[in-house]
């Protein structure tokens, strides 16, 4: 299961590939028989064959932001994301809500919100927590919505201390890679298993997904998903509370992000690439959605 694949990995640390805040696990598919197979290309120079005892599949752990703040005013008013969120409270104060019930947030408990949660945030008193926003890959991002709260672990605790005396020059971010880690491994198998997203609306997401680069209309997504443009708008306020437009900006916006992390391409390139047309579309739909620019957000993400 995802949560397996992600902490029970005999030597995640030395399988990781991570690039800024991104850790990629790979592992080589599945095969069929026979059961000794080559894991080097055909013609290749390289001879390498074995009988595969064990295989784990691809996660991906994106971890866009871990950041402790002081909270004066926490006011959001049904509020969705397309991240998870990871709440950790230093003290009391703050509340969320979800379908009516309110979960207040206190210190020695942790909080899980997946994405495309509708809620919103009140609070009662200032507060100080520690959040993490990341995403997990299409399709544990599609997780049964809600807010999982869990008593904290002292591996956690540990991990937390360790956080806040964190030495500003250290340059590998593997706290916040174990602490998001131990948290999603508290998450129950019904977290997973309830998991109904409708065939036709993943079909859509990978059709958007595989073609942010160019200029997609509602009505391109809904014939490559086979429904029309009404029932795809129904399906998606259905599955996800949002326009199937509106799925296809925050993909874009997240993909955007990935390539400002890798501090590689112009801010113009990524917004070309990310179909978000050119610097200032782009710097204008980050700031409404993201409530950051790409030249703050590169310089806050990239490393010294």
């Amino acid at each position: 299961m995802l949560r397996d694949s992600i902490l029970n990995h005999p030597r995640l640390a030395f399988h990781a590939r991570i690039r800024q805040t991104c850790v990629v696990f790979r592992n080589t598919a599945m095969s069929s028989p026979p059961s000794l197979l080559s894991v080097v290309p055909t013609d290749s120079a390289h001879r390498v064959q074995g009988r595969r005892t064990i295989t784990y599949p691809s996660v991906t752990v994106d971890i866009l932001a871990t950041r402790k703040i002081e909270l004066h005013e926490w006011e959001l008013r049904r509020f969705t994301d397309p991240y998870w969120r990871l709440y950790w409270p230093l003290s009391a104060g703050g509340i969320v809500e979800i379908e009516g019930k309110q979960t207040p947030l206190f210190p020695g408990h942790l909080y899980l919100i997946p994405p495309h949660t509708t809620f919103s945030t009140v609070m009662h008193s200032h507060f100080t927590k520690w959040y993490a926003h990341f995403k997990l890959g299409r399709l544990a991002d599609r997780a049964a919505p809600g807010i999982y709260e869990f008593t904290a672990t002292s591996s956690l605790v540990s991990l937390v201390d360790q956080l806040s005396t964190r030495d500003p020059n250290e340059r590998f971010p593997w706290l916040t890679i174990q602490f998001v880690s131990q948290a999603l491994a508290l998450l129950p198998e019904s977290v997973w298993s309830a998991q109904s997203t409708d065939a036709r609306v993943l079909k859509a997401l990978d059709f958007m997904s595989a073609h942010l680069s160019l200029k997609l209309t509602a009505a391109q997504i809904a014939r490559f998903a086979g429904v029309s443009v009404r029932n795809l708008n129904h399906l998606f306020q259905m599955e996800l509370q949002q326009s199937p437009m509106r799925v296809l900006l925050d993909y874009r916006l997240d993909e955007a992000c990935r390539q400002l992390r890798q501090d590689e391409a112009s801010i113009e390139e990524v917004a070309e690439q990310c179909g978000l047309v050119n610097r200032h579309y782009l710097s204008r739909v980050l700031r409404q959605y993201r409530n950051t620019s790409p030249a703050a957000y590169r310089n806050e993400q990239v490393w010294s």
